[in-house]
This record gives structure tokens, sequence and C-alpha cells, in this order.
């Protein structure tokens, strides 16, 4: 395996390694982590730092019944994880696809089509910023 062979990391769906339970709890813990104090202490710098004279409360944003964390990822991936986990609970998912359409899907994810809808789409989420 190589990723020149295959242009990326996986194969028709299968990566060059077996994935076991212990890469998945470590890809759930650091997808879902959220530290809310140390966020509030890091927006206050940020807008300080970009002269913004008032810090947004989190809770008065849309969306945002928490912080949580964005997994970006591609159709394939997207289509690899088992049903029972779709989206990936307590983290804002967004799947970037030319093909795959918003009204195809009943969970609540995000699609995007291009790495510059990813931009502005961060721009309108309320999410962890670390």
């Amino acid at each position: 395996f190589n990723n020149y062979t295959f242009r990326g990391l996986g194969n028709k769906g299968v990566l060059p390694w077996k994935c076991n339970s212990l890469d998945m709890k470590y890809f759930c813990a650091v997808t879902t982590y959220v530290n809310e104090s140390k966020y509030e202490k890091l927006k206050y710098k940020r807008c300080k730092y970009l002269n913004k004279e008032t810090v947004d409360n989190v809770n008065d944003m849309p969306n945002s019944k928490k912080l949580q964390n964005v997994v970006v990822m591609g159709r394939t991936n997207w289509e690899s994880i088992p049903k029972k986990f779709k989206p990936l609970s307590n983290r804002i998912n967004v799947i970037l696809s030319r093909t795959l359409k918003k009204e195809d899907f009943d969970e609540d994810v995000y699609i995007i089509n291009k790495v510059e809808d990813l931009i502005v789409l961060l721009g309108k989420l309320n999410y962890y910023k670390c």
C-alpha cells in the first residue's frame, strides 16, 4: 500500500491496516472532547485580539445546545460508517461530496461540495474552537 497507488489512505473503502476498538475509542475521545471553560477564556482573548467589543454568549447562538467539534469527511468515509453510528454523535458532521444532496439524508448532517463552502459553513456554525 502507498498513497500514490490509491491516491489516498484507502482503496475501495479498505484501509491498509486493521482498525480496532482502541482506535475507535481514541477517535471518539479526541473528536468529542470539549472544555467549555477553556473555550470561554480563549474566546475572550480571540475577540480582544480581533478588536471585537463584545463577546458573543455561546448560549445565545442558534444551533448551540452545547459546544461540539466538527468532523469533516468525504462521501466514501461517510458510507463506510455503520448505519447505527450515523451521524457521529456529539459532533457536527460535515460531508464533502459532489454527488450527495441534503435531501438524501434523514440525519442531521451538512453536505458541502467544495472546501470553500466549508469555510463559509464554519463561519456560520457555533462549534468548539481551541
